[in-house]
């Protein structure tokens, strides 16, 4: 049985809060990132921990709550943010993938899980993670959420 709690908004915002603070300190692990955007509408910064996996100078995420996810309301509006891989923080720009680039994301994104991911599948279906379970899930909230992409910046 899914966690019936799994696409309430409040429920992300509480994961938020347990989870963001942490790996603003530590570093974090590949495949996680903490994103920083500008709020589209207070102007502030605004802090979250996303899964996202690195290739090359691209950094794909989803958005598993899809249209109605504030991080990709706030980098429709300003599109410049900051990412935090491992230990080192980027500036990016980030914007919603369609069409063609979709693939390119997908293939770098859909074969990777961390150790974090099992946790947050247990969290989210209110089951016992496997490799095909988080894959198949992968999968889904890649269909049904929104890939963004962050171009980071040459230094």
């Amino acid at each position: 049985m899914a966690n019936p709690f799994a696409t309430s908004r409040w429920f992300h915002k509480i994961g938020h809060v347990t989870n963001t603070q942490g790996w603003r300190l530590a570093p974090t692990p590949a495949g996680l990132a903490v994103l920083t955007t500008t709020g589209r509408r207070s102007g502030k910064q605004r802090v979250r921990a996303i899964r996202a996996v690195r290739d090359g100078d691209r950094v794909y995420a989803v958005a598993m709550l899809g249209r109605r996810c504030d991080w990709v309301h706030n980098i429709r509006a300003k599109p410049e943010v900051r990412l935090k891989l491992g230990r080192r923080t980027y500036d990016a720009r980030a914007r919603v993938l369609d069409g063609a680039e979709r693939e390119r994301a997908a293939e770098a994104y859909l074969p990777n899980a961390g150790w974090f991911d099992y946790f947050d599948y247990a969290n989210l279906m209110w089951s016992i993670p496997t490799r095909a379970k988080l894959q198949r899930a992968h999968e889904r909230w890649f269909a049904e959420g929104v890939p963004v992409v962050f171009e980071l910046a040459v230094c």
